[in-house]
């Protein structure tokens, strides 16, 4: 008798798990070009489990975060990295973690993409701005220290004023 409840303990515990699973959506993405980079490993292990006060979600790609249901934070590590450029670019630092972000997009656009700059592999993230959307001032600061597991490079932001 003591087999069989044990048994009947493992089935239903199983089945409980499968209907648990069943209930969070996985987001699907489609993994960078380099996500198979180690330092993206190092990256996606330390992935918050918030970012501005959204609760993160299972993706079915390599390297990928999302936070949000609806989502309104996709990341991505493994994109190439960025040359000079004269897009805008913000320092954002969090604790000891500073990370550079040039933005995309028009900043007045209803989706942003951040780029990370300075370092290889590149992370990029998407953020949902209006109804339903974050601000980008909550979701940067949080993915610091995560981005900063990869090393930066020797190029930096710099302000339009410091340039020759």
């Amino acid at each position: 008798m003591s087999r069989f409840r044990v048994a009947l303990a493992a089935a239903c515990a199983g089945a409980l798990v499968a209907v648990l699973a069943g209930c969070t959506p996985t987001v699907a993405l489609s993994p960078a070009p380099h996500a198979n980079d180690p330092r993206c490993a190092a990256v996606t292990v330390t992935l918050p489990d918030t970012v501005a006060g959204l609760k993160r979600d299972y993706t079915n790609a390599q390297a990928t975060g999302a936070w949000g249901n609806p989502v309104a934070v996709q990341l991505a590590c493994g994109v190439p990295p960025l040359g000079p450029t004269t897009k805008p670019c913000v320092t954002v630092t969090s604790g000891q973690d500073s990370v550079d972000w040039v933005l995309m997009n028009d900043p007045d656009a209803a989706v942003l993409t951040y780029i990370t700059f300075g370092r290889t592999p590149a992370v990029e993230v998407t953020i949902k701005h209006g109804a339903g959307g974050v601000s980008d001032a909550n979701v940067l600061p949080d993915l610091a220290q995560a981005v900063a597991s990869v090393p930066r490079s020797a190029l930096k932001c710099i302000a339009a004023g410091d340039t020759q």
